[in-house]
């Protein structure tokens, strides 16, 4: 039997039974919100209590010490990037450093360093760095990296590191590599990126890909071939005409 009130309203009926839900989810999301901003308050008094205890604990009294916690959104708040020191090594202590450091591989004939007019020049053969029509780097290719960018890690402004990557006559054209051009390019830049990250500054780096068209010798058979397959590493003195991270030396 339907029971109705005076007021003519139906409290049987069930389409007003959402309000129910409605109110839980409001309620829940009150508390929610009540909960986040008290969350986000910082205890600067448990926070003093902790700076006090760390600096006790590693006696340096400048560490920590009072503040609230929250970092003031000051532009002179942001730290200055640090910049490797210019060891202002010279071409002849990095010839030295070099032929120390890779004897082994130099012995071996695996590699090559020597002085040239311009500078030093590294000859890294295709065999020690890269699988054949690839570029990604060896592993033992990546000690021969890490190696020299250790050595040159931190020179000054004032040199330029160029590599230069070569293959040889034959045409290839690969999923990842269109041309001769596309490989000797990403050989370059990988050599190059494995440098930077193992600490050469970017800004001494140029990178280049000749394809085919530098061969140290004529393409005629594998062998000439596999020694034009290269990077080459050179190390010199920044010309005085050339752009530098200042803009154009005068």
């Amino acid at each position: 039997m339907l029971i109705k009130r005076k007021n003519n309203i139906d409290f049987s009926s069930e389409k007003d039974r959402y309000l129910i839900t409605y109110a839980d989810l409001i309620t829940l999301l009150l508390g929610l919100f009540v909960i986040l901003y008290a969350s986000s308050k910082v205890d600067e008094e448990k926070f003093k209590e902790f700076s006090k205890a760390f600096n006790m604990y590693f006696d340096n009294p400048g560490v920590l010490e009072g503040g609230d916690g929250v970092m003031e959104a000051r532009k002179d708040n942001i730290p200055e990037p640090i910049l490797p020191h210019p060891n202002q090594k010279t071409l002849d202590e990095i010839m030295q450093e070099a032929e120390a450091a890779l004897s082994g591989l130099l012995d071996d004939g695996k590699l090559s360093i020597k002085r040239t007019p311009g500078g030093i020049m590294l000859t890294l053969p295709e065999i020690l760095l890269f699988e054949s029509a690839k570029a990604v780097v060896q592993p033992e290719g990546e000690k021969v990296i890490d190696t020299l960018a250790s050595i040159l890690r931190g020179i000054g402004t004032d040199m330029l590191v160029t590599i230069d990557g070569h293959t040889d006559s034959n045409p290839i054209r690969t999923f990842q590599y269109e041309s001769n051009w596309h490989l000797s390019v990403a050989r370059a830049t990988n050599v190059a990126y494995r440098m930077m990250q193992m600490g050469l500054p970017e800004y001494n780096v140029a990178i280049r890909g000749f394809g085919s068209q530098r061969p140290k010798v004529d393409n005629s058979n594998p062998n000439n071939r596999a020694i034009n397959r290269r990077v080459e590493v050179t190390i010199s003195e920044l010309p005085d005409d050339a752009p530098s991270v200042s803009g154009y030396s005068e």
